[in-house]
């Protein structure tokens, strides 16, 4: 269960980052530990309701790092907005319609820390625990789940198109991906 990233994100998105990972004391903020996981999250913004959403693993927080969510999952003529972390800064460049304005303790981003806490929740009590090994699996299949809630009639048809369009796995595959 994967994104076909056939399907970017459209009119308004918003994007920030997290992390998993047990707080420390010392360690809070960004970049203070290095067992956590940093991630970044782009959250389609339809009204009141969220749309579609991706996320992926980042090494840190810098623009390089955060660069490939845009380039894969976002449309150039989308409407972003962002907090004021000086990593998305060099992307308004590339976006036109892109803002950043402060978080105001996510009050500006309500959506968007709503589905942070959701897959937070949903790593913590599905799974208990994650590894970094295996945290990208974990994405791909939360958001494909995701981004599937609003077409429930057919979610049985592509999962269906999908495994007959793969290679067949061997049970030593199996064995060897096994989380």
């Amino acid at each position: 269960m994967k994104s076909s990233e056939e399907y970017p994100l459209e009119k308004l998105v918003h994007v920030d980052e997290f992390e998993i990972g047990t707080p420390k004391k010392g360690e809070q903020g960004r970049s203070k530990s290095e067992s956590k996981i940093r991630i970044v999250i782009a959250v389609e913004i339809r009204g009141e309701k969220a749309g579609r959403a991706y996320a992926k693993v980042i090494d840190n927080y810098s623009c390089k790092s955060l660069t490939p969510i845009f380039e894969t999952h976002i449309k150039k003529d989308a409407k972003i907005v962002t907090d004021k972390w000086s990593g998305y800064k060099p992307l308004m460049k590339i976006f036109p319609d892109f803002t950043q304005k402060l978080s105001d303790n996510g009050e500006n981003f309500k959506m968007l820390h709503f589905q942070i806490r959701n897959f937070k929740n949903w790593l913590r009590g599905v799974h208990s625990y994650c590894s970094k090994e295996y945290i990208d699996q974990y994405i791909q299949e939360y958001f494909f789940r995701f981004n599937r809630l609003n077409f429930r009639e057919s979610i049985l048809d592509k999962l269906l198109e999908r495994m007959v369009n793969e290679n067949p796995l061997t049970y030593k595959s199996i064995r060897y991906n096994a989380t």
